[in-house]
């Protein structure tokens, strides 16, 4: 049974100061930024090409799948995801983008992707419109919650949840034995990123807003870039992607 929590609606933080340090601005011709992984690499595509790029070397998996590169999610850099949904295939690579693993499946239509432990990932099922746990040693699955009743517009997960938002804006939990928590809601987002589960960073026509998870309060960040195509925050700094360039900066919490 899901049990509702109520929040307050988000307030504008004052109290709190946050500085944005520049820290370097790098040349970076690709289509698409999707992150960056544990150890400060990021990852890169140019149509279904990912590219890994470190501060000392780089790496590239080309597809052959064809079709358009829908996610690639790099929460685990032993076990990096590549989701096509075009194709509803998943293929999983080590931290030299050599390829491990391929799942396509004709029992599940895959929506959202996520890696769980390290041979399981959490899906959504959009013919069941359920969550599962799917193992990627014995290629099953396993069904752990009822229909979700709202579109899921966004998912992350860690070793022991997964973590979505409707599109109601509304943040749910569940875990590998099927209990679910309502986590309240959120503020409204274009694209979101987390640099842990209490410090988020929210773009909305084009500003990037630092919000509060804890005590439910959003503050603007002044940024110079003015057109975002995507960013990301991991230990403090956020990385904005634009046309042509990578730009660092940290954030200072004073």
């Amino acid at each position: 049974m899901i049990k509702y929590l109520v929040f307050l609606f988000p307030i504008f933080l004052k109290a709190q100061e946050i500085k944005l340090l520049s820290q370097d601005t790098l040349p970076a011709t690709y289509d698409v930024f999707w992150g960056k992984d544990v150890v400060g690499c990021s990852y890169f595509s140019i149509q279904n090409d990912v590219f890994k790029v470190c501060e000392n070397h780089s790496a590239n998996f080309t597809s052959n799948l064809g079709g358009k590169l829908t996610n690639v999610d790099v929460f685990n850099s032993l076990n990096v995801f590549l989701f096509y949904k075009n194709t509803n295939t998943i293929v999983v690579l080590d931290k030299q983008t050599n390829p491990i693993k391929s799942v396509t499946s004709t029992a599940i239509l895959f929506d959202f992707v996520t890696p769980a432990s390290q041979n399981d990932f959490w899906f959504y099922d959009n013919f069941t419109q359920k969550i599962g746990l799917y193992n990627l040693n014995t290629d099953s699955h396993r069904m752990i919650s009822n229909v979700i009743q709202n579109k899921i517009i966004y998912a992350h997960s860690d070793y022991n949840s997964f973590y979505w938002i409707d599109d109601t804006f509304t943040y749910y939990s569940i875990d590998k034995f099927g209990k679910i928590k309502n986590l309240g809601v959120v503020p409204t987002f274009e694209q979101i990123s987390f640099d842990s589960f209490d410090k988020w960073l929210l773009l909305k026509e084009n500003q990037i807003w630092f919000y509060d998870y804890n005590q439910k309060k959003l503050k603007a960040l002044h940024i110079e870039e003015k057109i975002i195509k995507n960013f990301c925050f991991k230990d403090g700094i956020l990385a904005i992607f634009t046309e042509n360039l990578i730009r660092n900066y940290q954030l200072k919490f004073e």
